[in-house]
């Protein structure tokens, strides 16, 4: 899920060689920390200067990083920090992505998009509807001109940290 809150400013130029300055100390210690124990799972460049990965943390996090060149032009996680605009698994995956230890699964992923047919990949994105909420909503939020946030979605305990 892509929030507007989390497209960064082109004109910031924060790049994966100095995202540390852009990002609390704290946050960066710790996402290096994340990098260099391995919970970088599945690090997959999934287009041309886009990439998604799996981080553990005390779930597993889908983290989804665009680049324009070394610019991080857009970044989410679904993890429910919410103190600041960059999370330890942002930064986590930020390191792996500037190690360049991910997969390219790009091409194939566009191949068996071309190939499929209509009625394939809507039966296909028919039962993620029904089965998951977290894609229902950024289906809607893209598709439905009448959509509306809800509010209760993003609250959280705040004493999950």
């Amino acid at each position: 899920m892509r929030d507007t809150r989390n497209f960064i400013n082109y004109y910031m130029q924060m790049t994966l060689t100095n995202f540390e300055s852009d990002v609390e100390r704290k946050i960066v210690e710790r996402g290096l920390d994340y990098y260099r124990s391995g919970d970088v799972k599945k690090l997959e460049k999934v287009s041309e200067n886009e990439f998604s990965a799996v981080v553990f943390g005390s779930e597993k996090y889908g983290v989804y990083v665009k680049l324009n060149g070394e610019a991080v032009v857009e970044h989410d996680c679904n993890c429910p920090y919410d103190w600041g605009n960059i999370c330890k698994h942002r930064v986590a995956v930020f390191y792996a992505i500037r190690s360049g230890n991910f997969s390219d699964t790009g091409d194939k992923l566009n191949s068996l998009l071309e190939n499929l047919h209509n009625s394939a990949l809507r039966r296909f994105v028919s039962n993620l509807l029904k089965k998951d909420r977290r894609f229902r909503q950024e289906f809607l939020r893209e598709f439905d001109e009448d959509f509306e946030e809800d509010d209760e979605e993003n609250e959280f305990d705040e004493d999950y940290y």
